[in-house]
């Protein structure tokens, strides 16, 4: 387990750590450095310090934090120079009551069989077909969040990662690539080529065609998001509910395949997370969008009025978040808000308004209902996933257009 200066989240995370009945637990505590608040990296030493319900072999590292990765790095291998497997859990992650069980059960029944490279306890929210029966499924892509591997592919993965460790090395303490190598130093770092363990942990398993292994119910929580976790506060697609369902779930398969249908569904969580478009493209996108919105508040009108301009008395939006609620907000009692569309949905209601998933089935239309797409740089795709269940799809940039005839698409 590696743990920070949250002790909020460690406690809880602790809790649920004890409820799984372990018998060792390794803590790694990051160090002290400018921004760490100490009070709270404290408090994290006395929790690890009051446990009594397991083993525990704690070490922390009172110098100046190094990066995470390494500190990461460290931990696993200090525990795998003892253990033939490791389960590896962040303080931000709250499991379910069953997840170590399910955890070690699947390490022993795949420990043989090199093509899984891991076991994952999270699950993406995608959509189990009806009449799947099996406790598991595979996923091409790491889980992150709580994972476990066995020694042997840890080893070959450390061996391939060297490298990309050496240049990391060398980009720090080399002025040439300050000066001469600056191209260079600057393509890898604004593509993450450097940045993350785990990155290039999920390239290893898609160089080596490798398997994670997943349960069908999701067994992790991550309360990251939540204060005072240090991810992007607010909802989040990553976050997942954890799965009613506890206990074995049924027996683990000898052999074990990415699905068809389970690589399609992989694929659109994770295309719906990341989009098909560069981040340059959204991010500009979401300027000029912003820009036409204010340029349209300073003349005293809204995108509501918009609408009416062009006898559309009723909507759904799709998309949440902050831009959701400030477009549901921007309709001003003018324009009936009937509903929200996502691309996976988590809640059934957002701001009190029905939400559904773009693949369920929709409310009968009333009158001259819109959609209104709030991430207009895939309206393409979104175009081809609603099918014709709505004949009206504007992105926001095209109403924020103020044209006199919108563009439909």
């Amino acid at each position: 387990m590696f743990i920070y200066d949250r002790p909020q989240c460690t406690n809880r995370a602790l809790e649920a750590l004890k409820r799984n009945h372990i018998e060792q637990l390794y803590v790694f505590q990051d160090g002290l450095w400018e921004k760490t608040d100490r009070r709270a990296w404290e408090q994290n030493e006395t929790l690890v310090k009051q446990i009594d319900w397991c083993d525990v072999v704690y070490e922390q590292n009172k110098q100046k934090a190094d990066s995470l990765d390494r500190q990461i790095i460290y931990g696993i291998n200090k525990v795998l120079q003892q253990k033939d497997a490791v389960i590896v859990i962040e303080d931000d992650c709250i499991i379910s009551d069953d997840c170590i069980q399910f955890m070690e059960k699947c390490l022993i029944q795949y420990e043989d069989n090199r093509k899984v490279i891991e076991v994952g306890a999270y699950l993406e929210p995608i959509r189990i077909p009806e009449g799947y029966s099996l406790p598991i499924v595979a996923a091409g892509i790491p889980a992150g969040q709580v994972w476990g591997t066995w020694k042997e592919r840890w080893e070959e993965f450390q061996d391939k990662f060297s490298l990309i460790r050496q240049i990391g090395d060398a980009m720090k303490n080399n002025p040439m690539f300050c000066s001469c190598g600056y191209p260079i130093k600057k393509v890898l770092t604004e593509y993450w080529m450097l940045g993350t363990w785990d990155l290039w942990w999920s390239i290893y398993v898609l160089l080596k065609g490798g398997i994670s292994v997943r349960p069908t119910d999701n067994k992790v929580y991550n309360i990251g998001f939540e204060n005072p976790g240090t991810h992007t506060s607010g909802e989040s697609l990553w976050v997942v509910p954890i799965g009613q369902t506890t206990g074995n779930g049924g027996e683990l398969p000898e052999d074990i395949m990415v699905e068809p249908w389970a690589e399609k569904e992989f694929g659109r969580f994770y295309q719906s997370v990341y989009g098909r478009s560069s981040a340059a493209e959204r991010h500009k996108y979401y300027r000029n969008c912003l820009e036409k919105w204010l340029e349209l508040k300073q003349s005293g009108r809204t995108i509501g009025d918009i609408l009416l301009d062009h006898d559309i008395k009723s909507i759904a939006i799709y998309g949440t978040g902050k831009l959701g609620k400030l477009l549901a907000d921007d309709m001003c009692g003018k324009v009936e808000l009937e509903y929200f569309i996502v691309t996976n949905k988590i809640k059934d209601t957002f701001m009190e308004y029905p939400v559904y998933d773009c693949g369920e089935e929709l409310p009968e239309a009333t009158g001259n209902l819109a959609l209104v797409v709030i991430p207009g740089y895939d309206l393409d795709e979104i175009n081809v996933q609603m099918g014709s269940r709505v004949s009206n799809i504007y992105s926001l940039d095209s109403l924020l257009d103020m044209q006199d005839v919108m563009e439909k698409y």
